[in-house]
C-alpha cells in the first residue's frame, strides 16, 4: 500500500539584513536518500527543504577505483541504472512534491499546513531548523563598522506542531550531538520524545560525520535503543543507512 510521507531536509537561512543571513552546515543528504528509498518503494513523498539542500532524484555512480575490475564496474553500473530508473518512474508518476522554504518560521508553518491537509502516514523531521534568529534590519548594514552585535531570539520548534496537526502519524525525530556518549544521545532523544510525542528518534554524532561514517541509534520511548544502524562510508553507506532507517520507521 502506498503511504503518504513528509520529510524535512537541509537547513534554514535567518536574515540579518537584506543581503546577509545566519545558516548552518546541514546538507539534507540523509533525508534526500530516505526520500529516494521511499520513492523506490512506491510511496508518495512530500519534501520540505531549505535553500541548497540536496533533493531526491539525484543518482550518483560510486565505484572504488582502487579495486576496480570489469565485473565490479558492471555490477555497480547495473545497480545505478536500476536505482535511476526507479526514481525517474516515481518522479514521472507525480509521487514527489517539493516545498522550498527559507526560514524557521516558514518551515514551521509549511510543515503544520501540510500535516493538517494531508494527514500523512509518516513524518520525518530531519531539517536542521535554526534555534535562534536575528531581528532582521531593512536594507544593508554598513560593512565599515568596527564591530556588530546581533540580538537573537528563539525560534519555534517545527517538530512540535506535527502531532497536534496529525495525531496518528508515525513521527521520526532527529538529534545530532557532538562528542556525546550513547547515554547522552539516548537522554536527548528521550527529552525530544517526551516533548513531541515522536515514535522514534534517530541520534548520531558529528564526530562520525566528520570521519565519513554513516551510523547512529534509533531510540524509542523511555530512551531505549531500538536499533544500532551501521551504514558505512560514502554514497553506498549513506543509502544503506537511509534504507535501514526507513524500514524501521515504517514498521513502527
Amino acid at each position: 500500500m502506498a503511504l503518504t510521507v513528509v520529510l524535512t531536509a537541509g537547513g534554514t537561512r535567518e536574515p540579518i539584513d537584506d543581503v546577509r543571513f545566519i545558516s548552518n552546515a546541514a546538507t539534507g543528504a540523509l533525508p534526500a536518500a530516505m526520500a529516494d528509498a521511499l520513492l523506490e518503494l512506491g510511496h508518495r513523498v512530500h519534501y520540505i527543504h531549505g535553500p541548497g539542500a540536496l533533493l531526491p532524484g539525484r543518482a550518483t555512480l560510486e565505484v572504488d577505483l582502487t579495486a576496480l575490475d570489469a565485473a565490479a564496474l558492471g555490477t555497480a553500473t547495473a545497480r545505478w541504472l536500476a536505482e535511476s530508473d526507479a526514481r525517474l518512474a516515481a518522479m514521472r508518476a507525480g509521487r514527489l512534491t517539493l516545498y522550498p522554504i527559507q526560514t524557521a518560521q516558514q518551515v514551521t508553518q509549511t510543515l503544520r499546513d501540510v500535516c493538517q491537509t494531508l494527514q500523512p502516514d509518516a513524518v520525518a523531521c530531519a531539517m536542521a531548523v535554526a534555534d535562534f534568529a536575528p531581528l532582521p534590519t531593512a536594507g544593508k548594514l554598513s560593512s565599515r563598522q568596527a564591530s556588530l552585535t546581533l540580538e537573537l531570539t528563539a525560534t519555534a520548534k517545527a517538530i512540535d506542531g506535527v502531532k497536534p496537526a496529525a495525531p496518528q502519524t508515525r513521527l521520526l525525530g532527529f538529534k545530532l550531538l557532538s562528542a556525546a556518549t550513547e547515554a547522552q544521545l539516548c537522554e536527548a532523544a528521550e527529552r525530544q520524545i517526551a516533548r513531541t510525542d515522536a515514535n522514534l528518534v534517530f541520534c548520531n554524532d558529528m564526530r562520525d560525520l566528520r570521519q565519513g561514517l554513516r551510523r547512529g541509534l534509533l531510540v524509542g520511548a523511555g530512551g531505549q535503543v531500538r536499533a544500532r544502524l551501521e551504514g558505512g562510508r560514502g554514497h553506498a553507506g549513506l543509502h544503506a543507512l537511509a534504507r535501514a532507517i526507513v524500514a524501521a520507521w515504517l514498521a513502527e
